[in-house]
């Protein structure tokens, strides 16, 4: 009994890191999420927008070729930022959804 109570600290102090939210400078997105902030579907992204000269190198967490790419959320707002007169357009209807 004595070790449970001794060890719920270290598990409280985790659980609120895991809880807490990540700073965008930390965050990773995949091409879906990447689609979802410019309103975007993932084909399109995949297709059009992350094969660009000049958009931000991916990053795969993992050693692996099968790994899904990813990118630093911050780079890719910066890249829109620079290049919103020349982004694809969205299709009619599809709303863009807020990405925290």
């Amino acid at each position: 009994m004595t070790e449970l109570k001794e060890l719920l600290p270290a598990l409280t102090r985790l659980v609120a890191a895991l809880e807490k939210p990540r700073k965008l400078e930390e965050t990773l997105w995949s091409t879906e999420q990447i689609g979802e902030w410019l309103g975007l579907s993932k084909q399109t992204v995949e297709l059009r927008v992350v094969t660009r000269q000049g958009f931000p190198a991916a990053l795969r967490p993992v050693d692996s070729k099968q790994a899904q790419r990813r990118w630093f959320a911050s780079d890719v707002l910066e890249w829109a930022r620079m290049n919103k007169g020349v982004l694809p357009t969205p299709r009619p209807g599809r709303r863009r959804k807020q990405v925290h």
